[in-house]
């Protein structure tokens, strides 16, 4: 079976959103700031949620009464806790929490099923790795945390899907929770097929 190239896709997408914008759209900009509980799948290792802050920019161009095509542009701190027992002391599992910075990018289609208020939203999201840590409770000071090479070790770009719901609070302020959904393994090593998975609540404001 012929592998199914997301980035292509992807891109495609996009270009086609774009392509069918009116000559004449209103735009209107804003920021948003919130938080993330953020984790990865994987099937070799158990993993919990991590909380993480997002914040940035937004831009909306008004289809009709009903679909609005928004952009964003926004860093998101994403990662994941797992455990880890230590040859200092192998009795007591300790936090390892694994965290990276992201620069979002999604562009999502709205629908406001009653021309105003709620929506509905839905798009692709690409993502680029700014920077990348881990931390592991009790680790020996001086000891350097990436020994591992975990830096090297994540792909620079991550593609995902997101979907969510939010609400118009009045004609400027607005709230929203999404799911982000992530396509491609945030790993280099093919075998650790290791994918992002959030849930987003954000409040925005519009210019």
């Amino acid at each position: 079976m012929k592998k199914v190239n997301v980035k292509r896709m992807m891109a495609a997408l996009c270009l086609c959103i774009i392509a069918t914008l009116p000559a004449r759209s209103q735009w209107r900009f804003g920021v948003k700031a919130g938080l993330a509980s953020t984790t990865v799948n994987m099937k070799d290792c158990e993993n919990s949620r991590k909380l993480g802050l997002l914040a940035g920019g937004v831009a909306t161009c008004t289809l009709s009464s009903a679909f609005d095509l928004q952009g964003e542009l926004f860093y998101a701190n994403r990662g994941f806790k797992t455990d880890i027992y230590l040859e200092t002391d192998d009795t007591k599992a300790h936090d390892w929490t694994f965290s990276q910075s992201y620069l979002n990018m999604p562009l999502l289609l709205k629908w406001f099923p009653t021309g105003h208020g709620v929506y509905v939203e839905a798009g692709p999201q690409v993502g680029y790795l700014l920077d990348s840590d881990n931390d592991i409770e009790g680790w020996p000071k001086g000891e350097p945390r990436d020994e591992l090479g975990w830096k090297k070790a994540y792909r620079r770009w991550d593609f995902g899907l997101v979907g969510g719901i939010g609400a118009m609070l009045n004609n400027r302020a607005f709230v929203d929770v999404r799911y982000n959904l992530g396509l491609t393994s945030m790993m280099k090593e093919p075998a650790l097929s290791w994918k992002h998975r959030a849930w987003e609540l954000s409040l925005g404001f519009m210019f």
